[in-house]
């Protein structure tokens, strides 16, 4: 399909979707405009982060992900579902000693660990990060401190949720709600699928359409805060799996930011 025409159909599909359901955020954020502060630019160069995850900075510009959804030292934080740890080794660098950031595995992932400890666990062990706490829950009820977050995010997952791992996922919208702060945040990464194909490619492609999980966690009580056009690929045919060798690491992504209201 040409390029241009499958990128005004997706436009098109998502203006009618969205607009009849008012799911369309009062401003998309350029990734051009977000300026990222000091100490997040600062704490991505940390030497407790591996070599590895530092070279997949370029296409998940994590720098500009977190300065979008404004999380700041201090912060107590999650990520659910972060298997080996990307983003709460970033998380925890960015929050700092006086932050706390709660790394959430599930039975799934623990049982693929050969010696029966958690990858939070391990990775909290060999770099050294007091900040960090391991999490081994369920999606449904992840154990996070009630009505004391500032942030939860869920990062390439949310698909998983829905489809593969058959996650009641209104249950864990709710446990998500009822741990934020009121004016807490909720945030979204993952990988657009074709439209109309959002339910058939969770766990063929592992993507999914962004409408759905609007209306999901609109569903759950949250406010769709602002979005992002910063991890946008327009290159990427929507109809692959995301682990194709031409477009791994670097799909066409949607970033959410949801907020608990005040």
């Amino acid at each position: 399909m040409n390029k241009l025409f499958a990128t005004a159909t997706t436009i098109a599909f998502a203006l009618s979707a969205f607009s009849a359901t008012a799911q369309v955020a009062d401003k998309v954020v350029s990734g051009d405009d977000i300026v990222v502060p000091a100490y997040i630019s600062d704490g991505l160069k940390s030497s407790k982060r591996p070599a590895e995850e530092k070279a997949r900075d370029a296409n998940r510009k994590p720098g500009e992900v977190m300065a979008f959804f404004g999380i700041e030292p201090g912060d107590k934080v999650s990520e659910l579902l972060t298997f080996g740890g990307y983003y709460t080794g970033v998380l925890s660098e960015i929050v700092g000693e006086s932050g706390v950031v709660y790394g959430q595995n599930n039975d799934w992932v623990m049982k693929r660990q050969e010696d029966g400890k958690s990858p939070i666990e391990k990775r909290i062990a060999e770099h050294g990060l007091t900040n960090v706490v391991d999490l081994v829950s369920e999606l449904e009820d992840p154990k996070l401190p009630r009505g004391e977050m500032d942030a939860v995010f869920i990062v390439l997952i949310y698909h998983d949720a829905m489809g593969g791992f058959k996650t009641n996922t209104a249950a864990m919208n709710k446990a998500v709600y009822d741990s934020l702060k009121p004016g807490g945040i909720y945030g979204i990464i993952d990988h657009h699928a074709a439209p109309a194909m959002g339910m058939i490619d969770l766990t063929k492609n592992h993507r999914t359409e962004r409408h759905l999980v609007v209306e999901e966690i609109m569903k759950a009580g949250f406010e769709l805060a602002g979005e992002t056009d910063v991890l946008e690929n327009l290159d990427d045919p929507l109809d692959i799996s995301v682990f194709a060798p031409t477009i791994r690491g670097n799909t066409h992504r949607f970033v959410l930011k949801f907020r608990k209201p005040s």
